[in-house]
């Protein structure tokens, strides 16, 4: 009997052991709330977002490296992935219309847009798309601009901007305005320096020289404000002064070809040849694309009689910049020298077509 109770107690055992392992192995796990459920849902979807944006990042990050070396094409390619990852990813619109810009201005206007658009804090895209707007339509950069300050009238920066657009269209005193508005919400050196040079423009050379010093006082590190004041104070009849700061210009940039030849060319009217050719063959050999310099350097072989060398330095102006009037004009003088009227005649023509009034008074006495 106590045999029969042990078989019987061993195989209830057994039973219920194996209905155990079967129901652990084919159960599932039912415990989760819906709350739980949705939680578990959730997190899975936050992972594959970040995943997605890792990916995005990547390519982001792989486009800049190309843009490094130069490799723009490749950079498209890369940005074009990270956007179609993430159609969000502001950044990448923002710089795959950079690598646009050299290739169609439409596309890189359309990707600034959307930069933009994915972030209304960032207004650098429009400065961008003002700026490729300026090289053919001035009017329509204008209107860009504009529209900056009318979403933020803080933006000094757009002011500024629209300063520069009227100074090339001759607009002096609207310019004038502008930057005196960009300076009113942040004072700057370089747009005191284009104030400066637009008062400039308007011969008020002791504002101009005033606005120069504040400038410096900003930022005394600029060559191009310390050589823009020494032009003015040349302007001005104080050749001292200029000398001394086109110096100064110098020793901050000991590679500013410009100051070189302007200090040359001062130079050239105190008599001091051998200091001018010095200077201007220095802004040479920094520049040999730079036309006022050869200009410059026809004119001190001119005086010194050296025609040949002369002919050869204008007609290096000329080629760099065919529409260079002063070489047209100092040329017609030096071919008049070795003989060559009909040359000289043709030259001072092509210079009072380009703006020499003095050339009427050579085509009047030496040409028919």
């Amino acid at each position: 009997m106590k045999y029969n109770l042990i078989i019987f107690l061993f195989a209830v055992f057994t039973y219920d052991f194996s209905y155990c392992q079967a129901s652990d192995s084919i159960f599932i796990d039912s415990t989760l709330t819906n709350s739980e459920q949705l939680f578990t849902d959730s997190i899975n979807t936050l992972n594959n977002q970040n995943q997605q944006l890792t990916s995005s990042r990547n390519a982001y990050n792989q486009g800049i490296e190309f843009v490094k070396n130069e490799e723009f094409e490749q950079a498209i390619i890369s940005f074009t992935d990270a956007i179609n990852i993430d159609s969000t990813f502001s950044s990448a619109y923002f710089e795959r219309a950079k690598c646009y810009s050299a290739l169609s201005s439409e596309l890189a206007i359309n990707d600034y847009n959307s930069a933009f658009a994915l972030d209304t804090l960032n207004y650098e895209p429009l400065y961008k798309i003002a700026k490729i707007q300026s090289v053919s339509d001035r009017k329509l950069a204008l209107n860009s601009y504009n529209s900056i300050i009318k979403l933020d009238s803080q933006q000094y920066k757009a002011y500024y901007e629209i300063g520069v657009l009227n100074y090339l269209e001759h607009n002096i005193d609207k310019a004038i305005v502008s930057f005196s508005t960009s300076i009113e919400i942040k004072k700057d050196a370089r747009t005191f320096n284009d104030r400066a040079s637009c008062y400039r423009k308007q011969e008020k050379y002791d504002d101009a020289i005033n606005d120069y010093f504040l400038a410096i006082t900003l930022n005394p590190d600029l060559a191009f404000v310390y050589n823009n004041l020494a032009s003015t104070y040349r302007k001005s009849g104080n050749n001292e002064k200029a000398l001394s700061y086109y110096t100064l210009a110098i020793s901050k940039d000991i590679n500013y070809a410009l100051a070189y030849n302007n200090r040359g060319s001062l130079q050239i009217d105190l008599g001091n040849s051998i200091e001018a050719l010095s200077d201007i063959e220095k802004a040479i050999s920094l520049d040999d694309g730079y036309a006022p310099a050869y200009n410059n350097r026809g004119v001190l072989h001119h005086q010194n009689k050296k025609y040949t060398k002369a002919l050869a330095d204008f007609d290096i102006a000329i080629k760099l910049n065919s529409n260079y009037a002063k070489a047209y004009f100092n040329r017609g003088i030096t071919r008049q020298m070795t003989r060559n009227e009909d040359g000289a005649c043709n030259d001072w023509i092509k210079a009072k077509k380009l703006g020499i009034k003095m050339a009427n008074k050579y085509l009047g006495n030496d040409c028919e």
